[in-house]
């Protein structure tokens, strides 16, 4: 049953990317939020306050992701995930503080729990495993928006931090886990049946 949720959560995923693809932006502050709402708000990125969130993948390859305080222009602050870069320009995202004007287009995410396997965020060395809005805005010392973040799509200023595309890069295997769970119930059975019938026949003889 867990494969069959896990199923039906997937193909919802897949569905709101796709839809994600083909829409227009709206304005952000006029918008009736929800999640993979695409959006577009003019404001001002500061690096000052920013958070990584480390062990990401992006076609394989490990790397880690920035999170950074996003004004809008409407003086609402939220937080904004500007995308993911290689290990190696951590310094460079460490170091930089950049303060910068930019016209913003993604998409609405509710943040998530983690689960058991999940690392607690660890505020002195700045790594984080879950977008607990609530404590990075303890973090930033700020009145950030607690109910959604934003993921950047747009070009960034760097070259080497690619913002999220709007494409899912998930594999769907979770009809074929189910089925090979069902079947291996179903052989045991059988299997059990058999031995119960042959545990009977011989305390009959």
């Amino acid at each position: 049953m867990w494969q069959l949720y896990r199923l039906d959560w997937k193909n919802n995923l897949i569905d709101n990317f796709r839809l994600l693809e083909e829409s227009k932006p709206v304005e952000l502050e006029n918008a009736e939020i929800k999640e993979f709402l695409k959006i577009k708000s003019l404001g001002t990125i500061n690096r000052k306050n920013k958070i990584f969130l480390p062990a990401k993948t992006l076609n394989g390859q490990v790397g880690i992701r920035l999170a950074s305080e996003f004004i809008s222009n409407n003086g609402n602050v939220y937080l904004i995930d500007e995308g993911w870069f290689k290990n190696n320009y951590q310094s460079y995202f460490k170091s930089n503080n950049d303060i910068f004007e930019d016209i913003v287009i993604g998409y609405i995410r509710f943040p998530r729990d983690g689960n058991l396997f999940t690392p607690n965020n660890n505020l002195k060395k700045n790594e984080w495993y879950t977008y607990d809005l609530t404590l990075i805005s303890d973090f930033f010392d700020t009145n950030l928006n607690n109910k959604f973040f934003i993921k950047k799509m747009n070009i960034n200023k760097e070259n080497f931090l690619i913002a999220s595309n709007g494409k899912h890069e998930l594999r769907n295997n979770h009809l074929q886990y189910a089925i090979t769970w069902f079947c291996m119930s179903f052989s045991f059975l059988v299997i059990f049946l058999v031995n119960i019938k042959k545990i009977n026949k011989r305390k009959s003889i």
